[in-house]
């Protein structure tokens, strides 16, 4: 028959972390943190902020729309370029699909924010990429180039499609 002490150290053993002593990933890159959305000496136009401002994407989650500006020399970028400059971990793998803004909102329900990043392009074309971040968040950026270029610049949000 075993004793208290044979039952206990059985317990501890069964509830043991099964990674323990085990190096943890090098990686600090996850889905879990956020894309770049800004970067430091890089202005956000005046028009993206006041655009932002109570302006939401409705989801699941009801995320608030937010400003966005990048250094980025040249036309839009395509999906791996988008992925690789807004940080993702992945880029060469990163779930990124180009989406017409007239496909994105055919109801016109954000076109105060589409109008804010046409606005913030002086008239050049608007894109948006639609980001999965994993099985059922994906976020949405409405993009553009600047007029004088050296700036990614637009508004994002996230979506919580279920």
């Amino acid at each position: 028959m075993a004793s208290d002490d044979d039952y206990m150290a059985f317990l501890n053993k069964a509830n043991a972390d099964p990674m323990e002593g085990r190096a943890a990933p090098q990686s600090t890159t996850t889905a879990a943190q956020p894309f770049r959305a800004t970067e430091q000496g890089v202005e956000v136009p005046k028009v993206l902020s006041q655009a932002t401002q109570n302006e939401f994407y409705v989801s699941d989650a009801d995320e608030p729309f937010v400003p966005v500006a990048l250094r980025w020399e040249g036309g839009l970028p395509d999906e791996e370029g988008f992925a690789g400059l807004i940080g993702h971990w992945d880029p060469k793998g990163a779930e990124v699909e180009i989406l017409d803004p007239v496909d994105w909102d055919a109801n016109g329900q954000y076109r105060k924010v589409v109008n804010a990043v046409r606005r913030a392009g002086e008239g050049n074309d608007v894109r948006v990429y639609r980001v999965v971040r994993d099985g059922v968040r994906v976020e949405y950026w409405v993009v553009t180039t600047d007029k004088e270029g050296g700036r990614l610049v637009g508004v994002k949000a996230l979506a919580v499609e279920s």
